[in-house]
């Protein structure tokens, strides 16, 4: 791999296909090394054919140096060699100057094609491995419930942990941990009866006390977490006897059981210890373990490599995977594939939206979920987007840059169904917007502050520089989840995020609603918040799909919300995958994954 680094110092200094008169010496002092090794280096460069080298023989002579090889093909091959070495984290730093190269992101992303997937060896018995490796583009920060944030850590984790309940296929509930509960008539205690011989990875055996420490765990903590609304409305948890756990409501919560479907809610073990083996990633340098019951248990976990290794022991049935491998990939993928990708669609799955390959025969499947981009207005705070004038004028520059901007790529902003109207009145709403953009132009610019996160940077500076385009001037603020979540929203005037239309759709709302209101000024936060209270008592999902549309509806009407693009998740896979399957959010469910050691042509 040093010779890969010594090309790229070289690479930097004299650059590509040009021809340099340099003596030894010269080339000693740039790669700090001896005479006798430069030497060698130029030998061995010369072998890979790197180089052209045309030596003079006597001290202080000139000898001519051409450099062959492009830089970023050779950053490439550095990379592909970090990979197996797992010293990625290093290399990525030392290549970042390339990184942005078209052409060594194509050669990363044909090569990763051959790396990652299905692999077989045979283990210390000569049994068969069958490895999955998939690679990742987003950074597993935790891998415990309480702390995730991206899709990639809770596609993780759900395959690590188990609910008191999961979701099917169809969107249905089912016995998960628990085999049954039963409900009472007011629709305020919930009694969970565990199944018997449930053991965590650690070999601690499954009872109801964990149940009522994971779920204490949760409701005393500061952070915001996801469906944190729900997980309040719990008043006592009581572990009736090993087996049986009972909750106790304050008021009836139709959304209850579907919150225990979430990686939110996956059980974790009662230990002495637990708080440093569960502890966030970012507190612990040492990365420590989380365990679960779930199908796969991990056995590595660092910056470069999360390994998943079956739980032969799992009480839904062993998975026919051994090992999954999931890989961290710090480099952008290629223009072919969207880069606005990395919060949505992390995975390439078992591939994930591939380059066309001719003869390749790859099937493209979705799981029915989308994944939308809203916009919406901070009215809490006192600024120019408590006038109506003001928000009405902003959706017409979203209507704008969709009609006549000719942006193309998942940034561009689309108009959502209901807030569609005919030619002539878009034509009246161009002239005043014409109108008051000349208004803002002619006095002072009104100044608006959007907030989003990394992964959104793009789409918040092209909506920056069409905003600015009718009369504003922008500032685009970025932060982590974290800080997201907490002042930063409240600080901006326009915040940019995401809602994941999956099997949680429902819950995913409520609680986008729940969350939206806080930065609204208050008569519209108290009718959203009515809205919302109408929607946890209804026992008819019908009824609360209606009520989450009307609380949309109201949004929009006012200005508050603005639809920005929708895209599917899908998955693209060869005829040697079988038994796919995808869990509530659209992402493969590794469990029932297998590769058959022959296909029939």
């Amino acid at each position: 791999m040093k010779l890969h680094q010594q090309y790229l110092l070289l690479h930097n200094e004299y650059g590509h296909q040009t021809e340099h008169e340099i003596t030894l010496a010269d080339l000693a002092q740039l790669l700090d090394c001896t005479h006798r090794n430069t030497l060698t280096i130029v030998k061995k460069m010369v072998t890979h054919d790197w180089i052209n080298w045309v030596s003079q023989r006597g001290r202080g002579r000139r000898s001519s140096l051409t450099l062959l090889v492009p830089a970023d093909q050779i950053a490439a091959e550095y990379m592909m060699q970090a990979m197996n070495r797992q010293e990625l984290q290093k290399a990525a730093e030392q290549v970042r100057a390339f990184s942005s190269s078209t052409t060594m992101q194509d050669h990363l992303n044909q090569w990763l094609l051959g790396y990652s997937g299905h692999h077989t060896e045979a283990g210390t018995n000569n049994e068969r491995i069958d490895t999955l490796r998939l690679p990742l583009r987003q950074q597993l920060h935790a891998l415990d419930p309480l702390y995730i944030n991206l899709l990639a850590e809770s596609f993780v984790t759900s395959h690590v942990f188990d609910g008191v309940v999961q979701r099917g296929e169809q969107g249905e509930i089912l016995p998960c941990l628990a085999h049954t509960w039963d409900v009472s008539e007011d629709r305020q205690t919930w009694i969970f009866y565990l199944r018997k011989g449930i053991t965590f990875h650690n070999g601690q055996m499954l009872t109801a006390h964990d149940i009522v420490y994971t779920f204490e765990r949760i409701q005393s903590t500061d952070r915001r977490t996801l469906y944190r609304d729900v997980s309040k409305q719990i008043l006592s948890i009581e572990a009736v006897d090993s087996l049986t756990v009972c909750f106790q409501l304050k008021d009836p919560h139709e959304l209850f059981l579907s919150f225990l479907t979430t990686s939110r809610a996956a059980i974790v073990p009662l230990l002495g210890k637990n708080e440093q083996n569960m502890k966030h990633a970012g507190d612990v340098h040492g990365m420590q373990k989380p365990v679960g019951t779930g199908p796969f248990k991990v056995t590595a976990w660092n910056d470069h490599l999360c390994r998943l290794e079956a739980f032969s022991s799992y009480f839904q049935g062993r998975a026919h995977m051994d090992r999954v491998d999931i890989l961290q990939i710090p480099w952008s993928a290629s223009a072919k594939m969207d880069d606005s990708q990395d919060i949505e669609t992390p995975f390439f799955h078992l591939v994930h939206n591939p380059p066309s390959s001719e003869g390749a025969d790859w099937t493209q499947i979705s799981a029915g979920v989308m994944v939308h981009k809203l916009l919406t207005c901070n009215t809490q705070k006192i600024g120019p987007l408590n006038d109506p004038e003001v928000r009405a004028h902003i959706k017409s520059c979203l209507a704008g840059m969709y009609r006549d901007d000719g942006h193309t790529d998942d940034s561009e902003v689309v108009v959502p169904d209901s807030s569609k109207v005919s030619t002539q009145m878009v034509q009246v709403h161009s002239a005043e917007s014409s109108d008051l953009s000349q208004q803002l132009t002619a006095t002072h610019p009104v100044s608006l502050h959007i907030a989003t996160i990394p992964q959104y940077r793009r789409d918040a500076q092209h909506l920056a520089s069409v905003l600015e385009q009718r009369g504003f001037s922008c500032t685009v603020r970025t932060a982590t989840m974290e800080q997201f979540k907490g002042n930063l929203r409240l600080e901006s005037d326009l915040i940019l995020f995401s809602l994941i239309r999956d099997r949680d759709e429902e819950l995913r709302r409520y609680d986008l609603y729940s969350t939206l209101s806080e930065h609204l000024e208050d008569s519209t936060r108290r009718t959203i918040h009515e809205i919302l209270q109408t929607i946890v008592a209804s026992p008819i999902a019908a009824d609360r799909t209606s009520e989450l549309d009307r609380i949309e509806r109201f949004l929009i009407d006012q200005n508050l919300l603005f639809h920005l693009s929708e895209k599917p998740v899908e998955t693209a896979y060869l005829p040697s995958v079988r038994g796919l399957s995808f869990n509530s959010q659209g992402w493969v469910n590794l469990r029932h994954i297998w590769f058959p050691s022959q296909v029939i042509k």
